[in-house]
């Protein structure tokens, strides 16, 4: 399994003024995640354990968009799914997700969040799970990743990317299905 350490690693949480409630919190997704309890946190990667979250909200995406770029080694095709749609949990609201596939094995993930300023949490771990399948349905692999996002933010974006050489996804990726599950999810 890669590793990828965030900017939200604890000297920066410590910046943010976060409660020592919510660093135990990234701790234990960490753990989730990666199976790991250093102090880096990691934005992406296929869970190695179910994550423990109440607060989600499961969708299917809602646009499918493909197409290929020039790579150092010849074109590089990627494919990506989109769900548009406000997705709320409690007073966060996910207002885009979209994760992008390339065939170089390279996996990128945008989202688009709020928070507003009426819920008690000054800060809330907000993320969105895909349930990569084929064309036939069969199960590819599972990706998760979360952020850090503090009451009233308007529309933010956050980004990651990691590359994962997992094989299923090399031998399925010509077949990948136009619409995927995702589930957004509060920590």
């Amino acid at each position: 399994m890669f590793h990828i350490a965030s900017i939200f690693a604890k000297p920066v949480l410590d910046k943010f003024g976060v409660t020592e409630e919510a660093k135990e919190r990234f701790v234990a997704l960490q753990k989730a995640v990666t199976g790991d309890s250093g102090t880096a946190w990691i934005p992406l990667s296929r869970p190695s354990a179910t994550l423990d979250f109440s607060t989600h909200t499961q969708t299917q995406s809602n646009t499918f968009n493909t197409g290929s770029i020039d790579g150092k080694d010849g074109p590089v095709t990627w494919c990506e799914f989109v769900w548009n749609s406000d997705q709320v949990i409690k007073d966060c609201i996910l207002h885009k997700v979209s994760w992008r596939f390339y065939s170089n094995k390279l996996i990128c993930l945008e989202i688009c969040a709020s928070k507003d300023d009426k819920g008690l949490d000054g800060s809330d771990l907000i993320g969105h799970r895909l349930e990569l399948r084929d064309s036939t349905g069969f199960l590819i692999g599972i990706w998760a990743a979360a952020f850090l996002i503090v009451k009233d933010t308007d529309r933010r974006s956050f980004q990651t990317s990691a590359e994962d050489d997992h094989k299923v996804l090399g031998l399925h990726f010509d077949m990948l299905a136009d619409t995927q599950t995702g589930l957004s999810f509060r920590i």
